[in-house]
């Protein structure tokens, strides 16, 4: 998740100085609540998602490098049409430039909206026309899936550099299959890998108070499929607004976005695709 953009090891330690504000040591785990909802074009898709997680930080070091350090544990839930997802994560950030994640998801497909929608092989054309005329075709059961998420940030003046990699390894089925994967739009064996990443350059078009900004500019992302050998390429530009202002007992608000258009796929070459999001952060405990 192909080329993608890479920063050198030299590059990131020089840009990182002031990338990251000062953190606050914690006396104990700070308890915070996260509740998102999307919804996407390119393919079709509405989603929401939420979870619980337990921050333990760091006191902040001399160096850029040594702050907002933490590690952070907590469940995650979430639901769309297709399916409801449960799991399970750990997040560390060792250094300023480094975000760490490693989870455990299980699905339950409602079989209903391509939900484990099996096809005859990995060459199988997947677009619109070939999902619409399988529709009736959909399966109930459980899956699994553990995933890596490597997240490189730096920042070089008003510049955010943000690199996000997703390393995820499925069991969809015990039956033996090609099965259409709704999230990353491609087509999975019933065990099967996926490798996506994500590089974003944005500007800082605002900056409030606290955590509040406003980013914008171009991204680029590439997504692999194991077996089938699958990739994608799209290319756009991202926008994210954390307001910082409280609003109906969240803490922190943000509202996000994504568009552009498919560079490379056959099943959806030259057509545009877009997110919409917005979510929100409330502290319980631990302020």
């Amino acid at each position: 998740m192909g080329t993608t953009p890479r920063l050198g090891r030299t590059a990131l330690l020089a840009l990182v100085a002031a990338a990251f504000p000062a953190g606050v040591a914690a006396a104990g785990p700070a308890t915070t609540v996260s509740v998102d909802a999307a919804g996407r074009l390119g393919p079709t898709g509405v989603g929401a998602e939420g979870g619980v997680a337990w921050r333990w930080a760091r006191e902040d070091g001399a160096s850029p490098l040594a702050r907002g350090r933490y590690v952070q544990l907590g469940p995650t839930l979430g639901v769309n049409p297709a399916w409801a997802q449960a799991g399970v994560a750990v997040e560390w950030v060792p250094v300023a430039v480094l975000q760490l994640r490693l989870g455990y998801d299980a699905f339950a497909f409602f079989g209903a909206n391509h939900s484990l929608l099996r096809f005859p092989s990995g060459d199988a054309r997947f677009g619109r026309a070939e999902l619409a005329a399988r529709s009736s075709a959909e399966e109930t059961g459980i899956g699994h899936r553990a995933s890596a998420r490597p997240v490189l940030r730096a920042k070089l003046g008003p510049v955010v550099l943000r690199s996000q990699t997703d390393l995820h390894g499925y069991a969809l089925s015990r039956i033996p299959g090609w099965y259409y994967e709704s999230e990353y739009d491609t087509l999975l064996r019933e065990t099967d890998w996926l490798l996506a990443n994500r590089t974003a350059a944005m500007a800082e078009l605002w900056r409030g108070a606290g955590e509040a900004t406003l980013l914008a500019g171009p991204m680029f992302e590439v997504t692999r499929a194991g077996a089938a050998r699958l990739v994608r390429r799209r290319a756009g530009a991202a926008a994210f607004w954390a307001p910082a202002a409280r609003w109906l007992g969240f803490d922190r608000l943000r509202l996000y976005a994504l568009a552009g258009v498919v560079l490379a796929d056959r099943n959806r070459r030259g057509e545009p695709f877009a997110v919409l999001g917005f979510g929100g952060d409330a502290d319980l405990a631990g302020r």
